[in-house]
């Protein structure tokens, strides 16, 4: 079933309708728009955050650069850990920008498609 509901997450993300995904308790995606660019983004609450998580986050995205190419990591207003993508042009991209945002966050046991 989070098959289904993810599915349903990116159809609505390409379509422009409103797009959200609830991953686990405080870490969710949704589309977000910065400036006129629309994206995707994997926002985990402040509370969710493990001690550190940051940090390694940072590390892992200038670490490997090339592998986590168009993400972008930064805390929000609400000092939640937000990792944003531009959605591609190539919509069926979307499936593994999601999985690459999750691994960058080292939550990649959420990811439902990481057993395939």
């Amino acid at each position: 079933m989070p098959d289904a509901q993810r599915q349903v997450f990116l159809d609505n993300l390409v379509s422009g309708a409103a797009a959200h995904l609830q991953l686990a308790p405080g870490i969710k995606v949704c589309a977000l728009q910065a400036g006129k660019q629309p994206g995707m983004a994997l926002l985990i609450a402040r509370e969710a955050l493990q001690s550190g998580q940051l940090q390694r986050v940072l590390e892992r995205r200038f670490e490997h650069a090339s592998l986590y190419d168009g993400c972008f990591a930064y805390l929000d207003a609400q000092n939640a850990l937000v990792i944003w993508h531009a959605l591609p042009t190539a919509r069926n991209a979307l499936d593994k920008i999601l999985s690459r945002m999750l691994s960058l966050t080292n939550l990649s046991a959420l990811d439902t498609t990481s057993s395939r």
